[in-house]
């Protein structure tokens, strides 16, 4: 039988802060999975060289500024409009008659992308949605559109910043899907309760996963007393908590350096703070890398610290890959005890959880790990085992690859629910913002 071919929506791609689906489409390809990636925006310059890999899905570039591809778009429209003259027709009222976009010139970018999308499947008999916004909105575009079939991977941002794990729109989307697979059973939970009476769809928890040949353990623990941190310079991270904790260390006269990897909007606060706070030859900010270079900085480490919080708009993190790679190498973690963390990690058995904000004990469970070499030891023995036996990077994704496989050979359908068309009388209860 052949395989069936999986169209991957994706908001950018490659894209360094998300090597993870990176590593889960490699994978599927090893598999034997044929994959296209459909991409909505191009990847900028610092995204794209050094996350790039050995990908052989052609990627295809939706167009971003309609006006730089008239003709790409105005014949999609044609050809969309002559093939699905009522799914287009019914889409499009969709979009015109939605409260979905603060503009309307938002909506009918994104309404041209689908129309772009479907006209250039070719081959592809199921579309795959990373995060449960505008990729997800595009292909449940295109199952109204056409009837083909899509499924979506949810994250963290795309369900709880701003609440959106209650919106009705979101819920609307989803509830088309023929799976939803979430990286952790917390918010797995959160979505099926979100559905309150209603039928959700089929909802999964597959974890993002960790390639060992990236992350092999580390042959021997190094001497010198660094703290590692990577991530996004964003507010859920909690760096600003870390910076109070080396404060306190260095009051303590504790030997210690920090180096906080990454990039992202609080670059130049945290810069202040080193510089208030007296850490200056403490504390780094060492800017984005790619992970082969990452995995250098893991062998350095003595300890790693993400003290992770809820930020005021919702956002938070569920299970950061970071603490998953830390774990894989063999460096003991120090992170605060928030739902979905705590499936991967045990107090005193695999890490030092803290409580989100408290960082007085931050402060103290790395005193405590830099001072004891025989709990770090333990600590880092045990985490590498939860590793190898819940989050190997084939073992998880040979599921996925098992259900996008059956999505891809069963035939297009169009449930009832597609025949529900957004007029001004019911928009308000089909879109989110």
């Amino acid at each position: 039988m052949t395989t069936p071919s999986i169209g991957y929506v994706l908001k950018m791609f490659p894209r360094l802060s998300e090597t993870f689906i990176r590593n889960e489409i490699q994978e599927l390809e090893r598999q034997g999975l044929e994959l296209r990636i459909f991409s909505l925006k191009h990847p900028v310059r610092t995204e794209a060289q050094p996350a790039a890999g050995e990908v052989r899905a052609p990627v295809i570039y939706l167009p971003e500024r309609l006006f730089r591809e008239p003709f790409r778009v105005f014949r999609s429209q044609l050809a969309v409009f002559w093939r699905y003259p009522r799914g287009y027709l019914r889409t499009l009222l969709h979009v015109l008659w939605g409260r979905e976009f603060r503009s309307l010139g938002r909506g009918l970018r994104r309404f041209c992308q689908t129309c772009c999308l479907v006209h250039e499947m070719g081959p592809v008999r199921h579309l795959h949605a990373h995060f449960a916004n505008d990729p997800t909105r595009l292909a449940s575009w295109a199952r109204m559109i056409c009837g083909v079939s899509f499924s979506v991977t949810t994250h963290a941002k795309d369900l709880y910043q701003d609440a959106r794990i209650s919106s009705p729109g979101l819920r609307f989307k989803l509830a088309q899907a023929r799976f939803v697979v979430t990286n952790s059973e917390f918010s797995a939970a959160g979505l099926r309760t979100s559905f309150d009476g209603e039928t959700p769809p089929k909802i999964l928890t597959i974890y993002n996963s960790v390639d060992f040949a990236a992350f092999p353990p580390r042959p021997a623990e190094p001497k010198e007393p660094l703290i590692l941190s990577v991530g996004r310079l964003v507010e859920k991270k909690g760096f600003p908590d870390l910076l109070q904790a080396c404060h306190r260390l260095r009051k303590c006269g504790v030997p210690f350096t920090c180096e906080i990897i990454g990039s992202g909007p609080l670059r130049d606060e945290l810069q202040d703070s080193i510089a208030r706070l007296g850490l200056q030859e403490n504390v780094r900010l060492r800017g984005q890398m790619p992970q082969a270079e990452l995995g250098k900085h893991y062998r350095r480490a003595m300890v790693f610290a993400l003290p992770c919080v809820v930020a005021k708009n919702g956002d938070r993190d569920i299970l950061p890959n970071v603490l998953k790679e830390a774990m894989a190498v063999g460096v003991p973690v120090v992170t605060t005890s928030l739902g979905g963390i705590e499936e991967l990690l045990t107090h005193e058995e695999s890490d030092l959880l803290v409580t989100a904000g408290d960082t007085d004990s931050l402060a103290n469970a790395l005193r405590q790990l830099l001072a004891d070499a025989e709990l770090r030891r333990r600590l880092a023995f045990q985490a590498r085992k939860v590793i190898e036996e819940r989050f190997e990077l084939s073992a998880s994704f040979a599921r996925l690859r098992g259900l996008l496989q059956e999505a891809g050979r069963r035939p297009n359908d169009v449930p009832e629910s597609v025949g529900v068309m957004a007029t001004p009388s019911n928009a308000h209860r089909l879109y989110h913002r």
